[in-house]
């Protein structure tokens, strides 16, 4: 990437910034530094210009550091949601899994339904045929019986 130079004024000074960032970003940081040492400046009247930019440099820095601290900490946050992410998929992975047991039990419970349907209709039709043939057998003793009694008479 190519360097751009900017011309800046940072508390009253003309500097010439270099950098690899474009103009507009280096506009707005000389900006930015010029704002904190004229905020120190109205508290600190009569100090070196030097002194001023130490201070603002240390101002700066504390503000790096605390925008450190809150990215260490959303990074922090972040890798626990990452985690939690992975232990809720890992359970639904589980879940899937168990619900295709359940599946595969029910059509099995469900395949023995029928067979137990089949062997019930099955044996409906045998006590049907003994009923039938027991109430044959029925009238035909009382047949016998009535021949029976014609014949003893």
């Amino acid at each position: 990437m190519e360097n751009s130079q900017v011309k800046v004024r940072i508390y009253g000074q003309d500097y010439i910034v270099s950098s690899e960032r474009d103009a507009e970003t280096i506009v707005a940081i000389a900006d930015y530094v010029d704002e904190k040492i004229r905020k120190i400046g109205k508290f600190f009247i009569g100090r070196q210009p030097g002194a001023l930019a130490t201070l603002a440099a240390v101002n700066v820095a504390d503000e790096f550091f605390q925008e450190r601290t809150k990215a260490e900490q959303l990074q922090e946050e972040k890798d626990q949601l990452e985690k939690d992410v992975q232990h809720y998929m890992d359970m639904w992975e589980e879940v899937k899994k168990n619900f295709l047991q359940y599946k595969e039990g029910t059509a099995k419970v469900n395949d023995d339904i029928k067979e137990m349907e089949e062997k019930c209709r099955q044996l409906e039709e045998k006590c049907t045929e003994f009923e039938n043939s027991y109430f044959e057998l029925k009238m035909e003793n009382l047949q016998l019986k009535e021949k029976l009694n014609k014949m003893e008479r």
